[in-house]
């Protein structure tokens, strides 16, 4: 069963992710602050996949995917930013920053379902 980390400071949209991926047999441990998020990432603890959202108060989404690039830990987890920013530029900036994967909010079920699959596969 694959393990995976979710980052989000909007606790309905946390809960919402968690419900869903833990309904579809993922064991998710949840971070509701970017720092939170890092500490989690780099820490001893192994996950299959990180999701964050970019839009968080404190430290932003793409400053959480660049300190986990940045630490050994977190150079090969494959990460998904999971935002509400819609714009070619801000996809762009999440991919430089380091994400794996970018799904837009609202979340479309059966689509996040779907990357989470190719990103747990490769």
């Amino acid at each position: 069963m694959a393990k995976i980390l979710l980052i989000d400071d909007d606790a309905p949209t946390l809960m919402l992710v968690q419900t869903l991926l833990q309904g579809h047999n993922y064991t998710v441990v949840c971070a509701s602050s970017g720092n939170a998020g890092v500490e989690m990432a780099v820490s001893d603890e192994m996950f299959d996949l990180i999701i964050t959202d970019l839009s968080m108060t404190g430290v932003s989404g793409w400053d959480v995917v660049r300190a986990i690039r940045a630490h050994p830990a977190g150079t090969e987890i494959p990460i998904l930013a999971l935002s509400a920013y819609t714009s070619a530029q801000d996809r762009d900036e999440a991919f430089e920053a380091g994400c794996s994967a970018y799904e837009n909010k609202p979340i479309n079920q059966g689509r996040l379902l779907e990357k989470i699959a190719t990103l747990l596969k490769s």
